[in-house]
């Protein structure tokens, strides 16, 4: 006998809300603290050195914004797929229903 795999479809969509939610505070987050992470050239020195390690500041910070960026996209694309299989169990457990009162049975629970 195949093992049975069983979704709440409720459950999955107050997980894709909860999914949007962290998405949602991961980039304002990171906007939040933008002016933080903002150094002024100035304050690296005049020295090439410090140039350098304005420069380096600058690119971890562009670098910093890209990651935050893909974690954002990552959220709200595991949100779309969760809404997705939420809705395939529900259709699954209607048909699964419709089916049972056809049969004249109690209605039970799709597996997919």
């Amino acid at each position: 006998m195949a093992d049975e795999v069983r979704a709440e479809p409720s459950e999955l969509v107050k997980l894709a809300g909860t999914t949007l939610d962290a998405s949602i505070a991961l980039g304002d987050g990171w906007r939040a603290a933008q002016p933080a992470f903002s150094v002024p050239e100035a304050a690296f020195g005049i020295l090439s050195a410090g140039q350098g390690v304005h420069r380096s500041h600058v690119a971890a910070a562009e670098d910093g914004d890209t990651a935050v960026n893909r974690l954002v996209a990552v959220y709200e694309g595991d949100v779309d797929r969760l809404y997705r299989v939420a809705f395939a169990y529900q259709q699954a457990d209607q048909e699964a229903a419709a089916r049972a009162r056809r049969a004249g049975g109690r209605p039970g629970r799709a597996v997919i």
